[in-house]
């Protein structure tokens, strides 16, 4: 299995959190594993919104630039 990196960034209180929030719903529901590589900060996240990451897109209104990036391998 190959792994795919998804770097989600911004500035503080941009939406950050809930796009890789929605990012997580969207993967999981075509079946696709999906792990953060800090477990331990995103669950604080999902625990202080109650993972309700829609009302947090609608206060932020964020929009998304997506960047492919190929990566030699070793």
């Amino acid at each position: 299995m190959s792994e795919i990196t998804v770097t989600v960034s911004g500035p503080v209180g941009c939406g950050k959190s809930s796009i890789a929030g929605e990012i997580e719903i969207a993967l999981k529901a075509i079946g696709v594993p999906v792990r953060f590589a800090d477990e331990k900060e995103m669950r604080s996240e999902k625990n202080m919104t109650g993972a309700d990451w829609t009302g947090y897109l609608e206060m932020y209104k964020p929009s998304v630039v997506i960047v492919e990036q190929i990566i030699a391998a070793k």
